[in-house]
């Protein structure tokens, strides 16, 4: 059994390093060995990475998911059509001018973002993310602007190939980081799982971002060995403490606006 659990170990490890390779696969692997070893909070992450992030709370989402991109709306102006015209989030109606901005969470599983990626990618798009109540916005807008010659028929998010593959990227680096600091903590002649303490100190570092290091001995039959690894306050840290705590009270302000969750609607075009 401890054998098949390092083996475990080793398949991420080659999954993360193969970029041919889905993320999904070692995330899965990461709930299972997370299963093994009594932590909570390996399977609560790759869980969340694997099935998306829809009702969580914006603290206890990963800094990483959070990415800037241009606020933009498709018009019929006149006796034309204009598609993926940006525009300023002061030109929004003034309730909304301080809870909108550039900013917006990417909450969809890995294996939707991966599609997504991939298919704005070969078409050279962008994809079109949508608060859940934006037709509802848009229609406010133009009642305001009164102007039967301009027409905001849809308002969203540009989100272009570079950005969603950044955040494929900064997925998989956590997940390298992770195996990184489990090979660091544990003993390579140490044929036990990594405890949960490893698993945690090493998640505070992989996505939690905590580089700040404390020295842990650990106990082995033949003797005893140290090694460095991420400081932590609890012996298994919360899946994000307060770092999740980073994501602006802009993207706050926009739950309770455009309604609560803010679920974002993917459209690409």
């Amino acid at each position: 059994m401890n054998r098949r659990e390092r083996t475990l170990l080793a398949q991420i490890e080659q999954d993360v390093l193969d970029h041919t390779k889905p993320l999904a696969g070692a995330l899965r692997k990461c709930v299972v060995l997370g299963g093994h070893a009594n932590s909570a909070a390996l399977r609560e992450w790759a869980q969340r990475e694997l099935r998306g992030y829809e009702g969580v709370e914006l603290a206890d989402i990963p800094p990483y998911r959070v990415v800037v991109a241009p606020l933009k709306v498709d018009a019929a102006v006149g006796n034309g059509f204009v598609t993926g015209q940006q525009i300023s989030p002061g030109a929004l109606p003034d309730f909304a001018r301080d809870t909108i901005s550039n900013e917006l969470t990417l909450r969809m599983g890995i294996g939707e973002l991966e599609a997504a990626a991939r298919r704005v990618s070969e078409s050279d798009n962008v994809l079109k993310l949508q608060p859940s109540q934006a037709a509802d916005l848009v229609r406010l807008i133009n009642h305001e602007n009164n102007n039967p010659r301009q027409h905001i028929t849809e308002l969203y998010w540009a989100v272009a190939a570079p950005v969603l593959m950044g955040v494929l990227d900064q997925v998989r680096t956590a997940l390298a980081d992770l195996v990184g600091e489990l090979r660091a903590t544990m003993s390579s002649e140490d044929d036990n799982l990594p405890t949960p303490e490893q698993i945690g100190q090493a998640l505070n570092v992989a996505v939690h971002g905590n580089r700040s290091r404390v020295v842990v001995t650990n106990a082995q039959a033949s003797g005893e060995s140290s090694a460095s690894v991420a400081a932590a306050a609890d012996e298994e840290p919360g899946l994000f403490g307060t770092t999740g705590r980073r994501i602006g009270a802009v993207v706050v302000g926009l739950a309770t606006v455009i309604g609560t969750g803010a679920a974002l609607w993917p459209l690409i075009k």
